[in-house]
């Protein structure tokens, strides 16, 4: 009888759970952006949010959660119910903060990749006025006066810090970093403004900013030119071929989401990204779409980790 009993517990556990993913959605979705309005991140998923509420037959919505370089949303959404009806979006802070925050409430093992939506290059922007024509002009001066140059980041554990980092691992030099509170278009405001010398955005985030004259690109740090600034060479161009800085945004739901909602949603958000209208826009703001669904997304993150972890421990920003 015992067993008969467990049995039948069992069965019904099983039963329950796949009729939940079943009827899934069956409400709103919201997606979490851990970054400001206007910057990257809060654009891919408004450029994504009503193609993924016409597939999955319920509204998504976007929300903004903001603070400690993406680590406010992210924790909000680790503590959500694994239900599949809170995601984050977030660029590679959700690997980057734990390497370099003591005390970091989460790891990126605490969440579930449903994609990886697009990527940009950083590319190292300077006013438009500055003297320098390219990255040995600033690697020439930083050497010259160490410690003299800075460039804005909004916080250690983000792409704009790693970037800045990287750069000074593989040429030897000593630059100051500037942390500045918000996201993207406050990081661009400093340089703008002259209170730093450079930063390193994601190329679609100074797109608009080259183009109008405000800011001057010196080097994009990837292995090919970009389309969209197809005169701007590439650190593999100028001898740096590891200094390759990625941001890209991708989307997470906690751990121990159903795998069926998770893979409802993983296919939900691999279709919304081959619409045309949606990888058009997309791609108009400088973005390359990757497409990465939830499986290699899983691989992709534990090599992210891996060189990161580098990165910081040079920059002995590991955190303690």
């Amino acid at each position: 009888m015992k067993r008969a009993a467990v049995i039948a517990t069992l069965f019904l556990l099983v039963f329950s759970g796949f009729s939940f993913a079943a009827s899934y959605p069956a409400k709103t979705i919201t997606i979490v952006s851990c970054f400001p309005p206007g910057g990257g991140n809060d654009i891919v998923c408004r450029s994504l949010n009503n193609k993924l509420s016409a597939i999955l037959g319920q509204q998504v919505v976007v929300v903004n959660k903001v603070g400690g370089g993406g680590a406010l949303g992210l924790q909000s959404v680790k503590t959500a119910a694994p239900d599949g009806y809170t995601i984050a979006a977030t660029p590679p802070s959700i690997v980057m903060l734990p390497i370099t925050t003591k005390g970091m409430s989460f790891h990126y093992k605490d969440f579930v990749p449903i994609n990886i939506a697009v990527s940009a290059p950083s590319v190292m922007v300077v006013k438009a006025d500055s003297p320098w024509k390219g990255m040995e002009d600033v690697i020439a001066e930083a050497k010259k006066n160490p410690g003299k140059l800075s460039y804005s980041v909004p916080g250690i554990g983000t792409t704009y810090a790693f970037a800045g980092e990287f750069m000074k691992m593989l040429t030897g030099t000593d630059i100051t970093q500037v942390p500045i509170t918000g996201g993207g278009p406050q990081m661009i405001s400093a340089v703008l403004g002259g209170h730093v010398s450079m930063t390193f955005p994601e190329s679609g985030a100074i797109l608009s900013h080259v183009k109008g004259g405000t800011l001057k690109s010196l080097v994009v740090m990837s292995k090919k030119r970009l389309k969209d600034l197809p005169e701007v060479v590439t650190s593999a161009e100028k001898g740096y071929p590891r200094l390759i800085t990625t941001a890209w945004h991708g989307f997470f739901v906690p751990l121990k989401t159903p795998p069926e909602i998770v893979k409802k949603l993983s296919d939900a958000f691999q279709q919304a990204l081959t619409d045309r209208e949606v990888v058009a826009s997309l791609e108009k703001l400088g973005w390359v779409i990757e497409n990465i669904g939830a499986e290699e997304a899983a691989k992709f993150l534990t090599e992210e980790n891996q060189k990161w972890t580098e990165v910081a421990k040079a920059a002995k920003a590991l955190a303690q």
